[in-house]
């Protein structure tokens, strides 16, 4: 007896051809993560992407942190996600061309929270994959929610050639958690791109003397350690944090900034 096809079914290839054409238009992905919370990943996501942007390339940026999205707010975004004419989303669009989509964009306020489960949040970030009008993108940028849960794991899942950049500072408990984070890669068999060592060092805005904040070779030996490269070294910098409160990412309002080189240094490197 022959099985009969749903429209369950005919819908779930229809989500599956939407992916892989999507997909197949967007040309290096790359997931920042961390192991902890705070130490500047979605500064380094979203200063990564301007630098990105500002070159000329054609680049996404995606918020895939449900709960805590600050994409928006870092690149000075308020309006709502508006669909196109087949029911895709359009991203949102910053400087430089950069497009970008987050949660934030369809809540109707800044302060409203969402609050789902495991299944609801997987559909939702499979959704951004395959019903955004992304186009052709020669990057994307995704910035997950700190730690090993659904938002990392879903987006590993879904893109077999996406490459994990994990950021860390030289905090012991960073550290250790983002060595966590590794375990959890190699548990998915999938080997990271490089580490980020952020706020490694504080730069005074009078004098301009650095000054170590934490062991900075702690993430020289973690890198060594789990046999990756450490891709970039930056400073934990005034004018960095004050940029990102400001809507836009000192990549932009400040190329030459010391923070801002060693972005595009970093940005080189992808």
């Amino acid at each position: 007896m022959c099985a009969m096809t749903t429209l369950g079914d005919l819908e779930k290839a229809r989500r599956k051809n939407d992916l892989k054409t999507a997909l197949a238009r967007i040309g290096r992905k790359y997931l920042v993560m961390s192991g902890k919370g705070g130490v500047g990943k979605t500064t380094v996501a979203v200063n990564l992407a301007a630098a990105l942007a500002s070159g000329g390339a054609r680049v996404g940026l995606l918020d895939i942190d449900l709960h805590g999205p600050s994409v928006a707010t870092a690149l000075g975004l308020t309006e709502a996600l508006k669909t196109d004419g087949d029911d895709k989303l359009i991203p949102a669009l910053s400087e430089c061309g950069l497009k970008v989509v987050t949660i934030q964009g369809l809540l109707t306020g800044r302060d409203e929270a969402v609050i789902w489960r495991g299944p609801k949040k997987v559909n939702a970030i499979k959704q951004f994959f395959s019903e955004v009008a992304w186009g052709e993108l020669d990057y994307l940028i995704i910035d997950s929610p700190p730690g090993t849960g659904d938002e990392p794991m879903t987006a590993l899942q879904t893109m077999p050639d996406l490459r994990p950049l994990m950021v860390t500072s030289g905090h012991r408990l960073s550290i250790n958690d983002v060595a966590k984070a590794f375990s959890f890669l190699r548990t998915m068999e999938r080997p990271a791109f490089g580490l980020v060592d952020n706020q490694s060092w504080y730069v005074c805005p009078r004098c301009e003397e650095e000054t170590d904040i934490y062991d900075r070779q702690a993430a020289e030996k973690l890198a060594a350690r789990e046999n990756v490269p450490l891709l970039a070294t930056l400073p934990m910098d005034l004018a960095a944090a004050r940029s990102a409160e400001e809507g836009r990412p000192l990549t932009w309002s400040a190329p030459d900034h010391p923070f801002s080189r060693k972005v595009f240094d970093l940005a080189k490197r992808i």
